[in-house]
Order: structure tokens, then sequence, then C-alpha cells
């Protein structure tokens, strides 16, 4: 591979390669190389470049097309909700609409009586008595 150009051969076998999933023996067979030869080009930096290009691009075209269809299933989703006879089914939909924009609830808070500890869940009693023992140890050792 000279001048950072890969033949037609070599582009192919950089775009089978980024589709992933074939065997590298039958990327060489449909090319009509060697597997030495696809083995070699594999060494070469330019040519691993270009698988990388090519599946970053892959990549990039799938989110894409995805992100392009997203309004549109959103829209579809919410009509589903909307138009549904069944109860259950409009109701766990709409529930999952509003835990995505306020959250889904994981815990329950208890507001009683606050028995002896701050609001820091510290109980007030533990921290005197460490307290006391510290002053007691300062005191022992003057």
């Amino acid at each position: 591979m000279s001048d950072e150009l890969l033949s037609a051969e070599q582009e192919s076998a950089a775009q089978l390669l980024a589709i992933g999933g074939i065997d590298k023996q039958d990327i060489a067979d449909r090319l009509s190389i060697s597997r030495t030869t696809l083995w070699k080009w594999e060494k070469n930096e330019i040519f691993r470049a270009r698988v990388d290009e090519i599946k970053r691009e892959f990549s990039s075209f799938g989110i894409g097309l995805i992100e392009s269809k997203f309004v549109e299933a959103v829209n579809d989703y919410w009509n589903l909700i909307k138009t549904t006879e069944n109860s259950r089914v409009k109701a766990e939909g709409l529930r999952y609409f509003i835990d995505r924009k306020i959250g889904k609830p994981t815990s329950k808070v208890d507001l009683g009586v606050n028995n002896g500890q701050n609001n820091d869940g510290v109980n007030e009693d533990v921290i005197d008595a460490e307290f006391d023992e510290i002053v007691s140890e300062y005191e022992y050792e003057e």
C-alpha cells in the first residue's frame, strides 16, 4: 500500500471487515485473494484506519436513522396510549411518560419523630458519648 491509497480490493476488504460477522476466509474467497494477503493488509496501519473509519460511518448512519425516526416513534406511542380502550394499558403508558419526566419514586422517606436523631440521621447521644470519651482521654494525658 503506497501513498495512503487503498486498492479497490483493499477498500472492499475494509468494508467487509467493518460490517463484521463475516469469516475472514470468506472475505478472502469473495475477493479472490489469499487469507495471508488479507492478514498482511490487516497489519497495515492505513488499512486498519480505513476499517475504523468505515465502522464510524456505519455507526453515525445508524444513529442518524434512529434519531430521524425518534419523534415519529414518540408520537405513535402517545397516540397508542390515547386511543387504546384498555384502561390498564393507558395507565401504564401515562405512568411511563410521567416517570420519565419527574422520575420514578424509589424509596419512602419517614417524616416522623426523630427519636433523638437530627435530620442527618446522626444519633446525638452517640456523638455526646464520643465527645466525652475524647475529653476524658485529653484530661488523663495532662
